[in-house]
């Protein structure tokens, strides 16, 4: 039977193998470097899984101790079944030793009785049922010898009864002798000397003696085998709770790493489409939105707006207010963008200063226009901080499609120019052609 204390060490081992370290760890952040060795630190972290091979390890090892703890438990069940086989054997025979100690007394009766009568009327026609009862006699001290074999505690006291039994038997075979040999008067001195029947007083005594040690053992027996048997009931009940706690943890640590290797490719590809401090499409995204744009305004015969937008006076923020206040600004700047535009335009921000916003369905040309007015309007509130102080405001450059390109390329190439150009007239200003 496997050791309680083995037991709880490998319950707690299993735990600690499931609960050491967290599944998921935070990174250090992702840092954007700047040419001045300045830097901004993300508050979006991304989440580092545990590695599939730790996890595998854990769940081998965790597997492996709850292996072992049915093997300690089916090898204990196979015990105590094996065992009640056993016993079930050893307690049929302890019932046929009962039933033998009983049949020796009726067999001594018996011999008694052919005895009593041979001595009586001298007929040798009682002689057939002694000697019977002489050989049951016999056959039945053989089988208590086995029987002390099985029940120890018996040695002592079966040793006293084969012994009275011989006398016994002696004694009815003097009596039968004498009878034969000197008459029915010294035969009946020798009965009546009480001799016979003391000892078989002594054998009926000795022989309830022996089956109360006999039921002894059989309860004695099933008393262990019940507790053996509540020991691994309790062992069963405590592996399947470990079984449950098992998958209970590792559903949860599965369940968490899912969680973050999701979360960790929805940050991913979002990294990989987003402008990082602003949140806002990066370049790569936002010309292939502008093809696909493209593309629906040739089946639909429909406009495409593009918007070149490039900040005045934000170097001078950052010379002097460093490179933390010109990523605040950025991003008020693209909140504001944001929020006078229409739904379905989109704006990206291309690097630097420089941000671009594409207009996928444009009715008419003039609300490409339109809409750069609204840009250059929300320079005329404060920033606030440190850098809304200096003077701050944007060049905007508009192409359309198909008037000025049939392609992305052309279309980004001429919104730039007029960019410039808007740039070239003292900032804060709009050129469409």
């Amino acid at each position: 039977m496997m050791p309680d204390a083995m037991f709880w060490i490998c319950w707690n081992w299993g735990i600690g193998i499931f609960m050491q370290g967290s599944p998921v760890t935070e990174t250090e952040g992702h840092i954007d470097k700047r040419s001045s060795g300045d830097s901004v630190l993300s508050d979006r972290m991304l989440p580092t899984p545990v590695s599939m091979e730790a996890l595998r390890r854990r769940m081998r090892l965790s597997f492996l101790m709850a292996f072992f703890l049915f093997l300690g438990l089916f090898g204990e069940t196979y015990s105590i079944v094996t065992s009640y086989i056993r016993a079930e054997d050893r307690w049929e025979s302890y019932s046929r030793g009962e039933l033998l100690l009983v049949r020796l007394v009726s067999d001594i009766k018996d011999a008694e009785t052919g005895q009593r009568g041979f001595v009586i009327t001298g007929e040798q026609s009682y002689l057939a049922p002694y000697r019977k009862a002489l050989g049951n006699i016999r056959r039945d001290m053989k089988a208590i010898r086995m029987l002390r074999e099985m029940v120890p505690s018996l040695s002592g006291i079966a040793v006293l009864m084969s012994s009275l039994v011989q006398k016994k038997m002696g004694e009815l075979t003097v009596t039968v002798r004498l009878r034969k040999e000197a008459g029915f008067n010294a035969a009946r001195e020798m009965v009546l000397t009480d001799y016979g029947k003391k000892l078989m007083d002594q054998i009926r005594a000795i022989s309830i003696q022996m089956r109360g040690l006999i039921v002894q053992k059989k309860i004695h027996e099933r008393q262990v085998l019940r507790r053996r048997q509540e020991k691994i009931f309790l062992a069963g009940s405590v592996l399947a709770l470990t079984i449950v706690s098992f998958w209970a943890i590792l559903y949860r640590l599965i369940g968490k790493e899912i969680h973050a290797r999701e979360d960790l490719m929805r940050r991913l590809r979002e990294e990989s489409t987003h402008d990082f401090l602003t949140g806002l499409f990066n370049r790569p995204a936002a010309l292939e939105i502008l093809v696909h744009a493209i593309g629906n305004a040739q089946r639909k015969k429909w406009m495409v707006g593009v918007l070149m937008v490039d900040l005045d006076g934000f170097k001078g923020i950052n010379d002097r207010w460093g490179h933390l206040e010109g990523d605040r600004v950025l991003v008020e700047v693209a909140r504001r963008f944001q929020g006078v535009m229409r739904e379905g335009e989109v704006l990206a921000r291309l690097g630097g200063d420089e941000f671009l916003c594409l207009m996928p369905v444009l009715e008419e040309s003039g609300g490409a226009f339109l809409l750069a007015k609204r840009f250059l309007k929300v320079f005329q509130k404060p920033f606030g901080g440190s850098g809304g102080d200096g003077r701050l405001g944007c060049s905007i450059g508009v192409s359309v499609y198909p008037a000025d390109g049939l392609d992305a390329k052309e279309l980004l190439a001429a919104a730039d120019r007029r960019m410039y150009v808007a740039k070239g007239r003292g900032g804060q200003n709009i050129c469409c052609e």
